[in-house]
């Protein structure tokens, strides 16, 4: 959920929470007051009612619907404080019962007692409500669509330099060699953060070259002391004069050497691949890669009896660097070939949606879902350095591939889906 609409949310949640309580707020004062007003208007009518009958007004005169004066005798009553109640009674025009508002008190006029009963309309408590709720309603609704304005201004004009930032940090590369530009900003926040951004795309521009440059240098720097060491190796056993143990002695430090060379151009290659340093998309034709690695392969295959069979389509063009592809197919079929049985079988099917290379061969050693992973090894006593499927694996992650591998019959499948 984007941060206008939650900020947004917040705010009229908090507002509803407000006016809610204000209402009920509102709703009881001003039952209140309706009462106090009531109460005020009979008491000046019983004041006026007072007046008249010292001015020699008639009771029968003054009595009506709403005012019953009744005069009592001397002798039994005295004055009364006023008393206000709340009744029903049948309103004279609408012919329905209404709630009142009621006061009755006895009073001396001129040395007569009477009992003055006053009854006037009282506002209903469902009239009040609906007043007091409606005017809330339409209250809220206009706050509503003012927050929901105000917010988008607020996140359009303040929040700019904001958004400009955070999409100059999705573009970002450390391959590139100009420096970040970022939005002015007289936000004190976004200053800062700004200031941060800049810092963090120096130091990983710069660890990215450093790194760069240190894989580089120990990749051309170490193959030469090994290729030196080799070399001395072999004339060593091409002296004759070594004893057979000797020789034993000499041709595994020689296969070591050779081991470590591989695994340095391995990891090379996996540096390089995770550095995007293969960034050319352009389209290649992915079935004419596979064909020529096949070919490439197929002795290698024949060395130990394996029938290696393709099912290719003509032309099947994908984009990815040419090169990138080149060392994803050489990988699949190393691992096809040094994992297969003698005399087995290697099948390499291709087409529009996937490329399924499957092979014969012993069930791993290791749980399959680990086998992805750097140095780790089908079998415990290959003698594969256990990276090529850990190059398939980063590979297939920059294409944004799909690779799945099963064994099942004795069978190893190893599929990379196109998606």
């Amino acid at each position: 959920m984007k941060l206008f609409v939650k900020t947004t949310l917040f705010y009229l949640l908090a507002s509803l929470i407000v006016f809610t309580i204000g209402g009920v707020i509102t709703y009881n004062k001003v039952k209140e007051e309706v009462a106090l007003e009531t109460d005020y208007y009979l008491n000046e009518t019983f004041r006026r009612l007072v007046n008249e009958i010292k001015s020699g007004k008639s009771i029968g005169v003054l009595n009506n619907d709403k005012v019953t004066i009744t005069k009592l005798d001397n002798q039994l009553v005295r004055d009364t404080f006023r008393v206000y109640s709340d009744t029903i009674s049948k309103h004279p025009l609408l012919n329905r019962p209404e709630a009142y508002r009621r006061l009755v008190r006895i009073s001396k006029v001129e040395e007569q007692y009477y009992q003055f009963d006053l009854m006037d309309v009282l506002i209903e408590s469902d009239d009040v409500y609906q007043g007091v709720t409606a005017a809330f309603v339409r209250l809220f609704l206009f706050l509503g669509l003012f927050i929901i304005a105000a917010n988008t201004v607020f996140f359009r004009w303040i929040l700019s330099p904001f958004y400009l930032s955070l999409r100059q940090i999705m573009f970002f590369n450390v391959k590139d060699k100009d420096t970040i530009q970022l939005p002015d900003t007289n936000t004190r926040e976004f200053k800062l953060l700004n200031a941060f951004i800049l810092k963090m795309t120096h130091n990983a521009r710069k660890d990215y070259l450093t790194l760069k440059e240190f894989t580089e240098n120990a990749s051309h720097e170490m193959q030469t002391p090994v290729a030196i060491a080799k070399g001395k190796l072999e004339l060593l056993m091409e002296s004759g004069d070594l004893t057979q143990d000797q020789l034993q002695l000499v041709q595994g430090a020689n296969q070591a050497l050779s081991k470590l060379s591989k695994i340095g151009k391995s990891l090379t290659l996996l540096s390089k691949i995770e550095n995007g340093e293969f960034s050319d998309k352009r389209v290649c034709n992915f079935s004419e890669v596979v064909g020529q690695n096949v070919d490439h392969f197929r002795e290698l295959a024949l060395l130990r009896n394996i029938n290696m069979q393709a099912m290719l389509p003509p032309v099947l063009q994908l984009p990815i660097d040419s090169a990138l592809a080149d060392i994803l197919i050489s990988n699949l079929i190393k691992n096809a070939i040094q994992h297969n049985n003698n005399g087995g079988w290697i099948n390499i099917k291709l087409n529009e949606q996937q490329l399924e290379v499957s092979n014969s061969g012993k069930a791993p050693s290791v749980p399959t879902e680990t086998l992805f992973n750097r140095f780790k090894k089908g079998q415990a006593a290959s003698s594969s350095l256990g990276l090529g499927l850990a190059i398939v694996k980063k590979i297939t992650d920059t294409q944004n591939w799909q690779v799945v591998y099963k064994f099942t019959d004795q069978t190893h499948s190893l599929r990379i889906v196109f998606t």
